[in-house]
């Protein structure tokens, strides 16, 4: 089965979560870990790859933490699983035709190619600021209801 990597899923939620507070300025690493239940030294390992990208930026001083380095509505899906995870081709044969000598007639590598240019087109195609929207409406459904 093909499946994301914990290092995507993490980084993805918490730039979702700091696309959340995006107009409330800097959040803390351990904040967004918390909200997001995930490991805070896990998630300063994340952030050094995302910093690196140009994703994320972190600001000193007493109101100090990590923001968003761009609005949201710039930041594709795609370039956070990359910063974290390196290119989103499935196999290396896809990237570089030196990969395998079979590259140049092997029907199965233009499969792969194609599931992994779609891969691609969906998650540069969703931006942090779309993913937002997804999940405050999420958020919205699962609210309790406390009419009578």
């Amino acid at each position: 089965m093909i499946r994301p990597s914990t290092r995507a899923r993490y980084a993805l939620r918490a730039m979702v979560e700091l696309a959340l507070h995006e107009d409330a300025g800097p959040m803390l690493l351990r904040d967004v870990a918390h909200a997001q239940r995930i490991s805070p030294k896990y998630l300063e390992q994340l952030a050094i790859p995302l910093r690196r990208a140009g994703l994320l930026q972190a600001e000193r001083g007493p109101h100090g933490g990590y923001a968003l380095a761009k609005p949201a509505a710039e930041i594709a899906a795609g370039e956070i699983i990359e910063a974290v995870e390196g290119p989103l081709d499935l196999l290396d044969c896809v990237r570089s035709a030196q990969a395998c000598d079979r590259s140049q007639t092997c029907a199965a590598q233009r499969l792969w190619s194609r599931a992994s240019q779609a891969i691609s087109d969906v998650l540069y195609g969703a931006t942090l600021a779309d993913l937002r929207q997804e999940q405050l409406a999420a958020q919205r459904e699962t609210a309790p209801c406390y009419q009578i």
